[in-house]
């Protein structure tokens, strides 16, 4: 649909995600390190409008942080009216 070229979406960028306790979320200061399970390196999720739609790469473009899509998973979205 052409004219839906020019409609705003979000894209996120979803490294990985982890679930603390809000006494451990309070104890979180400048300098804490929080680990992950994901291993440095493995893909990450791309979200447009929160649904998942591709698996990226952290890539660096001219000193500026970038992602490379290495994986589409659906690029059938449904527009509601």
């Amino acid at each position: 649909h052409a004219s839906l070229g020019n409609v705003l979406v979000d894209v996120t960028v979803e490294l990985a995600r982890k679930e603390v306790t809000l006494g451990e979320a309070r104890r979180l200061d400048k300098g804490h390190v929080i680990a992950f399970d994901k291993l440095a390196g493995e893909a990450f999720g791309i979200l447009v409008n929160q649904r998942p739609f591709a698996e990226g790469e952290v890539v660096v473009v001219t000193d500026q942080m970038a992602v490379r899509i290495t994986r589409l998973i659906d690029r059938n979205f449904e527009v509601s009216p």
